[in-house]
């Protein structure tokens, strides 16, 4: 590939906003999928009100690729008195304009156009969803209860159990050139894109260059007890026979709170054969992002990221 031009990034939440710092730090203009299955906070309130998706992912999103950062700050804003306590802003304009255009493509175009977006952001379903897992052999249903739960996500679905994909989504996946799966949480920001069947399919068709980024540690909530090689088991399940061509995974330091642990492969291989065939080449890096005082911290820095991303996608980097 002799750089690329459409890049498609798949996630939610703080990673997926890391990488498209990356990317927009590269001089593109990814198109962002997003999980619209939060239940939780400031979206579940109005997904409960409205039977709306959920806008935080999504606001988040465009956030990360907003040029006007005083406009950004201010719909970053979240109300901690009276009845809009626990809002954002940002969430309250996309419910806004959603009704008003009645059709939340269009509704998150115009947020973006308002924002200066580097790029476009789309939910990868319209159709409102619920998570539902199987954790220590219990249904639980709905994302706060199964990142709360403590236990690993023995088996995840959503229902409905075949959403319509978001048509704009699909495009976008069948043009890139590459396509950046995660990072973020394994199932609640990533694997949960794949569940719904015509994301999943449009990734199994692409030819584009597919890149999987690893968290640098694994999540309390979600996967306390998978090692690397389970990690991207489950990815690639999701993918359903689509292979990972690189796999980017951190080599440094990390912190790590109580009840994580740093998730590297720390000889440069994976174990498991079967997860091994899977993936085309493995990069290891220091990914982490660093204090003032030069300490790692529990996120990846998208400098770093775009450092190694140029590399793997033939991007010329900027001076």
């Amino acid at each position: 590939m002799s750089g690329a031009r459409g890049v498609v990034a798949i996630g939610g939440g703080h990673g997926l906003a890391r990488a498209l710092g990356a990317l927009r730090g590269l001089g593109l203009r990814p198109t962002a999928i997003v999980t619209a299955a939060d239940d939780g906070g400031s979206s579940g309130r109005l997904r409960r009100d409205l039977a709306i998706i959920a806008p935080g992912d999504l606001r988040r999103a465009l956030l990360s690729l907003a040029r006007d950062r005083a406009l950004a700050e201010v719909l970053a804003h979240r109300f901690s008195a009276g009845e809009l306590a626990g809002h954002a802003l940002g969430n309250l304009l996309l419910v806004a304009l959603a009704e008003r255009e009645g059709d939340v493509v269009t509704a998150l175009d115009r947020a973006a156009s308002l924002l200066d977006c580097a790029g476009r952001v789309l939910p990868s379903t319209t159709t409102p969803v619920e998570l539902v897992a199987r954790i220590a052999g219990a249904e639980v249903h709905g994302q706060r209860r199964i990142t709360t739960a403590g236990a690993d996500v023995e088996a995840l679905a959503l229902d409905p159990a075949d959403p319509p994909a978001c048509a704009e989504a699909v495009a976008a996946i069948e043009a890139a050139d590459a396509i950046v799966l995660g990072p973020g949480s394994l199932h609640t920001s990533v694997v949960v894109n794949l569940l719904v069947p015509g994301i999943r399919d449009a990734v199994g068709r692409s030819d584009a260059t597919l890149v999987a980024v690893a968290n640098l540690r694994t999540q309390a909530g979600e996967d306390p007890g998978l090692d690397a090689d389970e990690h991207l088991a489950v990815v690639l399940d999701a993918l359903a026979g689509r292979r990972v061509d690189h796999l980017v995974v951190h080599d440094g330091p990390v912190r790590c709170d109580p009840g994580t642990r740093p998730l590297r492969v720390d000889d440069g291989t994976l174990s498991a054969p079967a997860v091994a065939d899977g993936v085309g080449g493995i990069v290891r890096a220091d990914l982490a992002e660093r204090d003032a005082h030069g300490q790692a911290g529990a996120a990846h820095d998208p400098e770093r990221l775009a450092a190694v991303l140029a590399d793997l996608l033939a991007i010329p980097r900027r001076p």
